[in-house]
């Protein structure tokens, strides 16, 4: 996994990439000093009328006008440079994702302009890029996309792309890990803009898999036997990351509030995102590990570092054990809160506190009248919802129940629990209520079958592995 670096470029690219940022910061007027800056969050789905500042080095421009027309001379040291006065500051255009595979013609910048493309490539594999440009042509630099302009001249990860006179400039780009990346297009005179075409192919390693994001999955509860977090997606990691696929695992709390485990993931967050050298993650959160990644995206600031959130049997109504375990609804509490220690190993005092501060954050009363208005969904996060179905071995012998998953012995009583008081569930959480956003239907597995618990025995009808690797390719083709 790439860390960021702080290494040089070679002095020939980091002055072609100055001398280009120079040229652009001239263009922007009457104002002595000229100093913009990219903003590099920006999704890369914004079409190329949304214009930001153009990064640019700190640099002392001094313009004068010679008269009342679009023209103006700037002089810099020794250069002089005569074209179109344009504006404020010169802008920056973000292009839509460049699918690999395409080619496009005739692609236009502005005068005092730039582009910025995003494209996708899988880690072990090798994408030819080709830039032509017409005229005077254009510069490209390929970077990592959570970096501006001038902090690529810095870590460049492909030599500088100089295209002129419809010379065709080609160069392999061996992928140095799966995900986004960013190529910066600027004119090589800023005052004429450009016109260029650009194409991306894959040319090696093309069977490679990857999301445009790197997934960070989030455990549920983790303190029944066997189960632990670098485990809890049983055998998935091992089966995806060979693939191409980049992801990571979250490390929370075994069982605690959603506030803190919420807490928890938003750091792991930050340090995905630094790991990957990425601007977004996709997550996926099992069970509880969904109501802690909407707390982290709600209410600690986090929509703009997420492009999808995935959750599978998450609570988002609650379930109603919790509030029977703590007396919040009539019925057999005692019952329920033995069943629930059980379930979690919670023997120690302190086990048991943790827990039922986890139990209440699960409760219908808490999530319905609490959690959720507390927690809207962030327009700019995509919502996707799953969840298990699971019956007792009776409700076979019913054909309107649709069975197809026998309900594990250590859930049982949950099951039982939930049915009788709110109908179709996985044994913890019930359909309706693991229902979020585009929900897109159920599992043939029961809670613990579909993080494939434990150790992998599922039911012979569900291969959570392979329905892993569905959903991850569904990101892929969503764009995520």
């Amino acid at each position: 996994m790439p860390r960021r670096s702080r290494r040089r470029a070679p002095p020939a690219l980091h002055a072609a990439v100055a001398a280009l940022a120079l040229t652009v910061v001239a263009c922007a007027g009457d104002d002595a000093t000229t100093s913009a800056t990219e903003g590099s969050t920006s999704d890369a789905s914004t079409t190329a009328q949304t214009s930001t500042s153009l990064s640019s080095s700190s640099s002392s421009t001094t313009a004068a006008s010679g008269s009342d027309s679009d023209s103006a001379t700037t002089t810099t040291g020794e250069t002089t440079t005569t074209g179109l006065v344009c504006g404020d500051a010169p802008t920056l255009a973000l292009r839509d994702l460049f699918t690999v595979g395409d080619a496009q013609e005739n692609l236009e910048i502005a005068p005092c302009g730039a582009d910025l493309w995003y494209f996708v490539g899988a880690s072990e594999s090798t994408l030819e890029i080709t830039v032509k440009g017409a005229g005077a042509g254009v510069a490209g630099l390929v970077a990592y996309p959570d970096i501006t302009l001038v902090e690529a001249q810095d870590e460049p990860l492909a030599p500088l792309l100089e295209s002129a006179g419809d010379e065709a400039i080609v160069h392999s780009f061996a992928v140095p890990r799966s995900g986004e990346f960013a190529l910066h297009v600027l004119p090589s005179d800023a005052e004429l803009g450009a016109t260029y075409d650009l194409e991306i192919r894959c040319v090696d390693g093309c069977t490679r898999e990857t999301t445009r994001f790197p997934t960070l999955w989030v455990h549920g509860w983790t303190g029944f036997e066997n189960i632990g977090p670098l485990t809890y997606f049983y055998g998935v990691r091992d089966h995806l990351e060979p693939l191409g696929f980049p992801m990571s695992i979250a490390v929370l709390d075994p069982y605690n509030s959603s506030e803190v485990r919420g807490g928890q993931l938003s750091e792991q967050i930050d340090e995905a995102l630094v790991e990957w050298r990425a601007r977004k993650l996709d997550l996926i959160g099992h069970s509880q590990g969904g109501i802690d990644s909407r707390y982290a995206i709600s209410s600690l600031g986090h929509g703009e570092h997420v492009s999808v959130l995935m959750t599978v049997a998450t609570p988002h109504r609650g379930t109603y054990i919790m509030d029977l375990a703590l007396g919040l609804a009539p019925g057999a509490a005692e019952e329920a809160l033995a069943f629930l220690f059980n379930l979690l190993g919670a023997v120690s005092a302190q086990a048991k506190s943790d827990a039922k501060a986890s139990f209440y954050s699960l409760s219908e009363a808490y999530m319905t009248e609490e959690f959720n208005p507390q927690n809207p969904d962030d327009p700019d996060v995509a919502y996707i919802s799953y969840t298990g179905y699971t019956c007792a071995a009776i409700d076979f012998l019913d054909p309107d129940k649709h069975c197809n998953d026998y309900v594990d012995p250590l859930i049982l009583a949950g099951y039982n629990i939930l049915k009788l008081a709110r109908g179709p569930n996985d044994g913890l959480v019930t359909v309706e209520s693991a229902e979020w956003g585009d929900y897109r239907g159920e599992m043939i597995a029961d809670h613990i079958d579909e993080v494939g618990q434990i150790a992998g025995l599922t039911d012979a009808d569900f291969d959570h592995k392979a329905w892993y690797l569905d959903r991850v390719r569904d990101l892929v083709a969503e764009g995520h």
